[in-house]
Order: C-alpha cells, then sequence, then structure tokens
C-alpha cells in the first residue's frame, strides 16, 4: 500500500517538476515518457558537461554505454566527435537516435546489452558512461537507477567499457556519494581498470564522484 502510495506522488512531482523540452550546450533535446529525464534526475547534467571537458577539443572516437536521452552522445557529437551510443532499453536508444537526428548529429544508436551487439573488434579513444548507481530498488525507473546488489550492473558495465578500449583509452564514470564509495572501487578493481583521477562536484546538496579511468598495465 504505502509502495504503491510513495509510486503515484514520485510520479506526480516528476510531472509537475520535469521538462519534456530542454537545451543543453546550443542543443535541443526532447525526453521520451518511459526515459530518465536529465531536466529531474540533474546529474545527468553533470555527467553530460564532464564528457564534454574530458573529450576535449579535438575529434576523438567516443563510446557511450547507457545513452538515455541523448543529451552527452549528442552533445559530444555536435562538438565533432565520432560518437556510438548503446542503451538497453529500446525507448532510450529511440529516444537517442531522434535528439541525435533532430539536432542534425550523427551518432549511430545501438539497443543493446552493454556493449554485447558491437563489432568484437570495435574500441574506442574513450568510454563514458553514468550507470545505474543507487545502492537499492527505487520506485521509479528502477532499471535506469537501481546499481544491482553490491553495485552489480556498475561491475558489468565497466568490464564492458575496458573491453572497448583503445590500449591508452580512458573511461569516464559518474557514481554518487549514496553509491557507497567502496562498492564502486571494488566493481573498477573487477574491471581491471586503474584509477586516475576522481572529481569530486558537489551538487543539489549530493557529492558526485567523476572517475577516470585507463586499462591497467596487465590488461
Amino acid at each position: 500500500m504505502m509502495s504503491s502510495l510513495r509510486r503515484a506522488v514520485t510520479r506526480a512531482l516528476m510531472r509537475l517538476l520535469r521538462r519534456k523540452k530542454f537545451s543543453f550546450d546550443g542543443g535541443s533535446y526532447t525526453v521520451s515518457e518511459k526515459v530518465l529525464n536529465p531536466t529531474l534526475f540533474r546529474a545527468s547534467l553533470v555527467f553530460a558537461r564532464e564528457a564534454l571537458r574530458i573529450a576535449g577539443p579535438d575529434s576523438i572516437n567516443i563510446l557511450e554505454l547507457g545513452s538515455g536521452s541523448g543529451l552527452a552522445s549528442v552533445a559530444l557529437a555536435r562538438r565533432g566527435h565520432r560518437v556510438t551510443a548503446v542503451d538497453r532499453s529500446l525507448e532510450a536508444a529511440t529516444n537517442t537516435a531522434a535528439n541525435a537526428r533532430d539536432n542534425g548529429a550523427i551518432v549511430p544508436t545501438i539497443c543493446s546489452d552493454w556493449d554485447r551487439a558491437l563489432d568484437p573488434d570495435l574500441t574506442f579513444d574513450l568510454v563514458v558512461m553514468n550507470p545505474p548507481f543507487l545502492p537499492s530498488p527505487t520506485p521509479i525507473f528502477n532499471d535506469a537507477l537501481w546499481g544491482g546488489p553490491d553495485l552489480r550492473v556498475v561491475e558489468t558495465a565497466l568490464k564492458a567499457a575496458a573491453r572497448r578500449l583503445k590500449p591508452n583509452g580512458r573511461v569516464l564514470l559518474l557514481t554518487s556519494i549514496h553509491s557507497g564509495r567502496t562498492n564502486v572501487l571494488r566493481a573498477i578493481e573487477a574491471s581491471e581498470l586503474t584509477p586516475l583521477t576522481n572529481r569530486v562536484i558537489r551538487h543539489w546538496g549530493e557529492k558526485l564522484h567523476l572517475d577516470l579511468l585507463a586499462c591497467s598495465p596487465q590488461s
């Protein structure tokens, strides 16, 4: 009963607070009904800004694992990067493709469980990922927010990223203080990636962790 009430209240608040259309870095975006909305779950905006910063001005090959509405992928493509977007949700993959098209950006978009549908030999200079990172189930958007027991979803995503890196490539990972830093570091270690830098950004009272990772020397 309380769970049903909580879901109903949460959905009502979402309808009041979210914006279906918004602008970012000169681009215009529309968010589908069943896709995580960056105007409500604003860590996505922090992530997209950091992805643009890390990618830099020179065109590189970038993979986004878990593209959602396509915010980061499209913004990176509009800056001249060669971006491939992947999401396991058909609604999200469709939303990414639509936002790329509407912004005149070329973003090959694939509906896949992480990197499984990609060509086995395809590798990238940079993999950016804002995976589900909350440590417990949520009343809404559970697949897009809950990182699974002990953040196993994050670990699986990181292993996919590691498989797709060029030798000198990097991975950008967004998590939160709520994720449990110990679990995040365990997932990084299990993926055989090496931490390079950790940037902490306080946003709306929450501490967001932005980890830049590279292939371990033995990988």
